[in-house]
């Protein structure tokens, strides 16, 4: 990673000294196809209890604005952004008695989106030719605002002494940042508990096209701050997780 930071940064100061910059400001919205990388086991054993889980990504959206400084072929594009990232997980947990042989089955998905104040500083290079092609990289830097994970519950049983098993069930649970140790410790086990660390990092990296004062980049998010709580009892052995979110964003300048 040093090198290319290395030659986004010489490229830059070429530009400077051989050209004025010149500014503006513009609009942006688009898609993210966002998911973590969480270190989890597919299938676990919780004494009489297992459970297996499967996550995938999730679309999610951003909006924001963009400040440009240009010199001839090569711009810099700070960002403010509203960005939503995530991780659609799916669950199934079976317990089954021992001395009767009757199970309770509990099979629930859940949609866990967060929200984040994203500031991107990325570098543009215009490729060679009237194409209107170019590459884009650069830093990111991101402060957690919230969010909300939404599980739907599908509950079996062939116990005929637990009839009162609500055989479905929709809920909601706030996203919760930098929680305590001691709510930490909880050890209740469930799919539910979203926790993450306020403050993400990472590098954004793709390819753009631009004509006019429009532009659009295809791109690439790689965290690498580690989001999750050893702790967090509701991670399901989760002990890292990383957002990795592909992009599409288009963008007016105004001028």
């Amino acid at each position: 990673m040093k090198l290319p930071v290395t030659l986004l940064c010489s490229l830059l100061s070429i530009a400077t000294a051989s050209a004025q910059a010149t500014y503006r400001f513009g609009v942006r919205a688009g898609g993210n196809y966002a998911t973590t990388t969480e270190k989890s086991a597919t299938f676990t054993s919780y004494g009489n209890a297992t459970a297996a889980y499967h996550k995938s990504p999730l679309f999610a959206g951003q909006i924001g604005v963009v400040l440009e400084a240009r010199w001839n072929k090569l711009a810099f594009q700070p960002a403010l952004l509203f960005s939503q990232k995530g991780t659609l997980i799916d669950a199934d947990l079976m317990s089954i008695d021992p001395a009767t042989g009757y199970f309770q089955r509990r099979v629930g998905q859940t949609t866990a989106r967060y929200n984040w104040l994203e500031l991107p500083l990325n570098l543009v290079y215009d490729l060679p030719g009237q194409l209107g092609l170019h590459v884009f990289a650069g830093p990111y830097v991101a402060v957690g605002v919230g969010g909300k994970a939404i599980s739907e519950v599908y509950n079996s049983t062939n116990d005929p002494n637990n009839p009162a098993q609500i055989p479905y069930t929709k809920f909601g649970d706030k996203i919760e940042y930098d929680l305590s140790d001691a709510t930490l410790a909880i050890t209740a086990f469930s799919i539910r508990g979203f926790y993450s660390r306020r403050v993400d990092a990472g590098f954004n990296a793709g390819v753009g096209y631009r004509r006019g004062p429009v532009q659009v980049q295809a791109g690439y998010g790689l965290g690498l701050v580690n989001l999750y709580y050893d702790k967090a009892a509701d991670r399901y052995n989760s002990s890292s997780g990383y957002n990795r979110v592909a992009q599409l964003t288009a963008t007016y300048f105004f001028n």
